[in-house]
């Protein structure tokens, strides 16, 4: 996504919020603004390690509007195992909206863009955008799919398709989490690959702490190459605290 689309986004985005926000009362504003910081043992994506299994420090802030519109933008370090691609920091910006639809569902739609600052040349430009849209229905339940007209420069499309599920451990505050996903690469890298994930978490105060473990499979040498080396995409345990604000 260029300057040209996210401006045009944006001008979009004021518009449609434009007359909303004319509605509210006096004294009352339609924003609100949000974020989380993120500190987790191994950042795992899809079921690939995106730091070499080790520790990352995200940051994601979020400016709403009332009518359920969203911007916000997101950051991490990243490790590749490259010491000459000269990506050490993953930097993402995103604009959506999102809502009840009625009978308890949710619909969020938004577009990302996730670039790599610093990258050495076109041979390292992995830059990507994506399209996505998740439901989340039966108070427990969601169902995604995210769409790249030419994920990681490739020159070609890509769909990831994913669903999920938290339940409540009784009284016990623990919450199961449990989802499933297909990174559909055949035209991009000509080949694909499914990941799962499992998780217990639980608030200590302000923190959320999330154990989870990850694992992929049918990940093939040609999804390695585009992807991430097949070390990085076996089972793993990763220890996720989040602090919302």
């Amino acid at each position: 996504m260029n300057k040209s689309t996210i401006s045009l986004s944006l001008a979009a985005l004021f518009a449609a919020i434009a007359l909303p926000a004319h509605a509210q009362e006096a004294g009352e504003s339609p924003w609100s603004f949000g974020g989380e910081v993120v500190a987790a043992s191994d950042y795992v994506w899809r079921g690939v390690s995106q730091t070499m299994e080790d520790p990352a420090l995200q940051l994601e802030l979020t400016v709403e509007h009332g009518s359920g519109f969203y911007v916000g933008a997101a950051g991490s370090n990243v490790d590749f195992g490259d010491p000459d691609d000269g990506m050490d920091y993953e930097v993402s910006g995103y604009i959506g909206w999102a809502g009840e639809l009625g009978a308890g569902a949710e619909l969020d739609v938004f577009v990302s863009h996730v670039a790599y600052p610093g990258h050495n040349g076109a041979d390292y430009d992995i830059d990507y955008t994506e399209i996505e849209a998740n439901l989340a229905f039966a108070e427990y339940y969601n169902v995604g799919v995210a769409y790249s007209p030419d994920i990681f420069n490739l020159g070609a499309r890509s769909w990831y398709y994913y669903a999920g599920a938290d339940f409540p451990l009784g009284d016990t505050g623990l919450t199961l989490g449990l989802q499933v996903g297909h990174f559909d690469l055949d035209a991009a890298a000509g080949d694909s690959y499914s990941d799962w994930l499992v998780s217990l978490a639980r608030d200590f105060g302000p923190i959320n702490a999330r154990l989870q473990y990850s694992d992929t499979s049918s990940y093939s040498e040609l999804v390695a190459e585009s992807v991430g080396d097949a070390s990085l995409a076996d089972g793993r345990l990763a220890l996720v605290l989040s602090w919302a604000f």
